[in-house]
């Protein structure tokens, strides 16, 4: 599959990968290796969206309140 550009999890140097959404004040630690296991070699933008699917800011019509997950 073409990476088209994005980051995958593979270029990841560090050990954990941190994700904030700062409207809903949720945050979340995930161990790169466990990520690896669950998703391959997913891209960071496509693991975003896995990952913050539950956000209850993600469903907002207003782009300024929307899942800002980080």
């Amino acid at each position: 599959m073409a990476r088209a550009g994005a980051i995958t999890l593979s270029d990841v140097q560090e050990a954990s990968l941190t994700l904030v959404c700062e409207p809903c004040k949720r945050r979340g630690r995930f161990a790169v290796s466990h990520l690896m296991a669950k998703h391959g070699n997913a891209s960071l933008p496509n693991l975003r969206a896995l990952l913050s699917a539950d956000c209850p800011k993600r469903a907002q019509f207003s782009v300024y309140d929307q899942c800002k997950a980080m």
